[in-house]
C-alpha cells in the first residue's frame, strides 16, 4: 500500500496492476519499468485544497472534437447533482468512489449539524488543457518520453493531476497498456520537484487493443464475445475513452495515498488507522473500477454487460445521465459497503 511505503521504498515510473475478479483467487500483475528510484513517503507530497481534483489535460496527437468534448462533459457530470437531471446520474457513481474516504477520520471538519460524520466530497474540474498534435516526443511511448509527457501536462502548476491522452498514432502496447484496461495511474519523477507526481495516462482504446478496452462497442478479444452496442455519442473512440477515464479516476481517487493528497493538512485531523463504525479497512480494495472490469449493469457476467439501456432514437447504449441530459456508459465500481460491484442500473 502506498500509504505504508517507507521513505526508502523503490518506486518506478509506470505501474500497472491487474486483479482477477474471482472471490477465491486474485492475480496481480505488476509491471516495473526501470527508472531512477523515486521516494514516496507517508506524508502528503501534494496538497489539493478543498478536496478538489484539479485536472490538467494533455491531448498528445490528434483527437476528434467529439472525443475532447465528451471527456469534458463527463468530468462536469461527476459533480452534477441537480434535481432536474435524469436518473441514474454519473454523480451517483462518483459518490461510491467518494465513499472510500470514509476509511479515514476527518470528523473535526466534516460534520453535519446532527453531529454525524459525512463523506467528504471530491470536486473534479479541468483547470488546464494542452494540445500537442505534432507529437513533440514521437509516436512511440517509452519510459523517457512518457515522463516528459507527464511533465508537460503538469506544466508549472504545483497542485494539479496531469491526465495524458495518447492518440491512435501513438504505440503504447509494450508499456503495459491493454492489461484489462487502457489506463495507468501512478507516480512519476518530475525534474525540479522533490516529490513524485501523481498522474493518469490513457492510450487510445479504439485502436490500442479495442477488444480489451473498447468493449462493448467492439468485439471482445477473449472469452464470450457478447453483444456489440452502439456508443451513446455515436463515436466509439469518445465513449471508450470515457470508460477508461472513469476507470482511471475511480482507481486513482480511492487510493489511500491520494486521500492524503486530498485531505490531509495542518488544519485537517487525519487518522489513517482504517477504523470506522461500520467496518474495517478490509472493506476497501485497491483499484475498485478495474476490479469490476466488464460489468456495466446488474446481472453482468463475462460477455454480458448486465442491465443497461438503449436509446430508442440513437441506438446508443447507456447506464447513466450527466449534464444537459447527456447519456454515458460507465464501468461498475466496487462498493466497500455492499462489498460488490456497484452499477448505476
Amino acid at each position: 500500500s502506498p500509504s505504508k511505503a517507507k521513505r526508502t521504498e523503490k518506486v518506478f515510473f509506470l505501474h500497472a496492476v491487474a486483479m482477477a475478479s474471482s472471490s477465491s483467487s486474485s492475480l496481480s500483475v505488476i509491471i516495473f519499468l526501470l527508472l531512477p528510484h523515486l521516494c514516496l513517503s507517508s506524508e502528503s507530497p501534494l496538497q489539493i485544497p478543498n478536496a478538489t481534483l484539479d485536472l490538467s489535460l494533455l491531448w498528445y496527437g490528434q483527437f476528434t472534437p467529439v472525443q475532447k468534448e465528451r471527456v469534458h462533459d463527463f468530468v462536469e457530470s461527476l459533480n452534477f447533482d441537480a434535481k432536474e437531471g435524469l436518473d441514474p446520474k454519473v454523480s451517483s457513481w462518483w459518490k461510491v468512489v467518494e465513499s472510500y474516504q470514509e476509511r479515514f477520520e476527518l470528523k473535526e471538519i466534516y460534520r453535519q449539524k446532527n453531529n454525524k460524520t459525512v463523506t467528504p466530497r471530491i470536486k473534479v474540474k479541468i483547470v488546464r488543457t494542452y494540445v500537442d498534435e505534432k507529437m513533440k516526443y514521437g509516436n512511440e511511448l517509452t519510459i523517457g518520453n512518457g515522463e516528459k509527457l507527464v511533465e508537460t501536462a503538469t506544466g508549472n502548476m504545483s497542485k494539479v493531476i496531469p491526465v495524458v491522452f495518447l492518440s491512435s498514432h501513438v504505440r503504447a502496447h509494450r508499456i503495459g497498456f491493454c492489461n484489462r484496461t487502457c489506463q495507468q495511474n501512478s507516480l512519476a519523477k518530475i525534474e525540479g520537484k522533490k516529490e513524485p507526481q501523481p498522474y493518469i495516462m490513457l492510450s487510445n482504446p479504439e485502436v490500442e487493443c479495442p477488444g480489451v478496452c473498447a468493449w462493448p462497442f467492439h468485439t471482445a478479444d477473449k472469452g464470450p464475445r457478447g453483444m456489440i452496442y452502439q456508443p451513446p455519442s455515436g463515436d466509439v473512440g469518445a465513449d471508450a475513452l470515457v470508460i477508461q477515464l472513469a476507470t482511471g479516476l475511480a482507481d486513482f481517487a480511492s487510493k489511500p495515498a491520494i486521500t492524503k493528497f486530498l485531505f490531509k493538512s495542518a488544519t485537517t485531523p487525519f487518522n489513517d488507522d482504517g477504523k470506522r463504525n461500520h467496518g474495517s479497512s478490509s472493506m476497501y480494495i485497491e483499484n475498485p473500477a478495474t476490479e469490476c472490469t466488464g460489468a456495466f449493469g446488474s446481472g453482468a457476467f463475462p460477455g454480458f454487460t448486465g442491465r443497461i439501456r438503449v436509446d430508442p432514437v440513437t441506438g446508443g447504449a447507456f447506464n447513466s445521465h450527466g449534464i444537459n441530459h447527456l447519456k454515458f456508459l460507465i464501468p461498475s465500481v466496487y462498493d466497500p459497503i455492499t462489498q460488490s460491484c456497484w452499477t448505476p442500473m
